[in-house]
């Protein structure tokens, strides 16, 4: 019942694609201007965003072996250093799993027990489509060393859990929540 029902609101919301522009192409971000028609008839404009081909990304907890915490840190935009969870982009046809344990092992030189795919999320629905992993890595050792991207330039850090709250309690982490 509630299947049918509700496959029925959706087929009575859902808007028809009328036209698709490149309105920007940069090296990594890519921004389409679209024209939707609704089932009321009204037209409607809207932008989305492609970011790095639209690749899934994944964001991944990773815990020693010494029950610490392994933490990056890097530039972003506006000047700005955050510290984070290691992360980032999913090749072509790669898992996630795998992803989450290059991505720690380029970013980090860390490498850990199988990574266990958390939850996953759209962090922009009304602009964007592609998803943003959690996965967790558990009894992480250092055991090589960083293998950057030519335009990365990241540090990182171990933190114990007492450090790690205080760290986004404080808002040095500002990927994590903050209440």
């Amino acid at each position: 019942m509630l299947e049918e029902k509700i496959k029925n609101i959706i087929d009575k919301t859902k808007g028809k694609k009328a036209s698709q522009n490149l309105a920007y192409d940069g090296t990594f971000i890519k921004v389409f201007k679209e024209e939707y028609i609704y089932p009321n008839g009204k037209n409607v404009i809207k932008e989305r965003i492609i970011k790095n081909k639209g690749k899934n990304a994944v964001i991944v907890i990773t815990r020693t072996i010494d029950n610490k915490y392994v933490l990056v840190v890097q530039n972003r935009v506006d000047e700005n250093v955050s510290i984070e969870w290691p992360s980032g982009y999913i090749e072509e046809n790669e898992e996630v799993e795998k992803g989450a344990k290059r991505e720690v092992q380029e970013e980090t030189g860390y490498i850990g027990d199988d990574a266990v795919v958390l939850d996953s999320v759209i962090s922009s629905i009304g602009t964007e489509n592609s998803k943003t992993f959690i996965a967790f890595i558990d009894r992480a050792k250092k055991q090589e060393n960083q293998n950057l991207d030519e335009d990365e330039f990241v540090n990182y850090i171990e933190v114990t859990f007492e450090e790690l709250s205080y760290l986004i309690d404080k808002k040095y982490i500002l990927s994590s929540s903050n209440k």
